[in-house]
């Protein structure tokens, strides 16, 4: 009996030394503690939001007023996320060897991080401009004359920049480091992608009834379950799912093969302004079949190959230039 509780005890240690194992078990309780506290942030915000007062928040505090209940979840998952970053690096100190610093890197992007960045950006909405295009020929989206090109460029930049830093940082600077310690490039970036195309899948299931009482104590735990409930029905996430993690995949390359974050920066801060632009300035038909395209930009095969042809110019952009001598 003594030597299977040691034996016992020995695999459980031996599978907690696992980065992966980690990592997952970071995520799990990014998740608990997001279920907690969300209902509190989310009664807080639709005070603040709905109530008189404050009014020098502004668009901030609209906001607020109409986030819905997973949106909170969302960025209650990515604060207590954040603040846990540097308590799990800590576990990971004494494991190959010490950690760098997330700032210890060079922030100077100097020439060919700034040109990095911007042909990152361009590359990122050149591609997804011509997507329009062609979406737009077949009939699937209309210009929506009623909106305001100038309103949605404004709305559209500080997500664009923000979500850029904020998640390349965290998941191409920080995560990408602490994976490549213990994993190939490909298993790293190819794990990477799948974890940053869940974290962003974190939606309830579209037939799932709404959480009418958002401040209730189990309101996020039940959220937790109409989320978890969508991947019993692969036909309706499988085209947003992918698209996310070809998204992933090529931040990840470019992230290995500059070294630095620049390029993803750059990439990623011009697929969300692209996404920030088009949505506010189109209009779907309902034409199109939704194996195709679906109700935005991230949802059929047409947004996926767009995605994967901005790949593949990234990959040729960064290719070993051959020596001429």
């Amino acid at each position: 009996m003594y030597e299977r509780w040691v034996l016992g005890f020995h695999l459980v240690k031996v599978f907690l030394k696992n980065e992966l194992t980690r990592l997952f078990l970071f995520v799990i309780l990014c998740l608990i503690l997001a279920a907690i506290f969300t209902p509190s942030v989310y009664a807080w915000g639709k005070g603040i939001g709905n109530g008189d007062g404050v009014e020098w928040l502004g668009s901030v505090k609209k906001s607020m007023g109409k986030a819905d209940l997973a949106r909170y979840f969302n960025r209650v998952m990515m604060g207590v996320a954040i603040i846990l970053l540097y308590p799990f690096i800590r576990t990971l100190k004494s494991e190959h060897r010490d950690v760098k610093p997330p700032f210890s890197v060079r922030i100077n992007p100097r020439w060919q991080g700034w040109k990095d960045m911007v042909v990152g950006f361009f590359y990122a909405m050149g591609y997804m401009g011509i997507f329009f295009l062609v979406v737009y020929k077949l009939g699937w989206v209309t210009v929506d004359t009623d909106a305001s090109p100038g309103k949605a460029l404004m709305k559209a930049v500080t997500p664009a920049v923000g979500a850029s830093l904020l998640e390349e940082w965290l998941f191409r600077g920080v995560l990408f480091a602490l994976l490549m310690r213990s994993l190939s490039v490909r298993a790293t970036i190819v794990g990477l992608s799948l974890f940053f195309a869940l974290v962003h899948f974190l939606k309830p299931y579209n037939g799932s009834p709404e959480i009418m009482d958002g401040g209730s104590s189990d309101a996020g735990f039940r959220l937790l379950g109409q989320i978890g409930e969508k991947f019993l029905h692969p036909e309706d996430f499988i085209g947003v799912f992918l698209t996310l993690f070809a998204v992933g995949v090529v931040l990840g390359i470019a992230r290995h093969k500059t070294g630095y974050l620049w390029m993803s920066i750059g990439l990623h801060a011009g697929w969300v302004f692209t996404l920030k632009m088009y949505s506010a300035l189109t209009n779907n038909t309902g034409d199109a079949h939704p194996v195709f395209y679906g109700n935005d930009i991230r949802e059929g095969l047409l947004p996926l190959v767009f995605v994967c042809l901005t790949g593949v110019a990234v990959w040729f952009y960064l290719r070993p230039k051959k020596s001429l001598l």
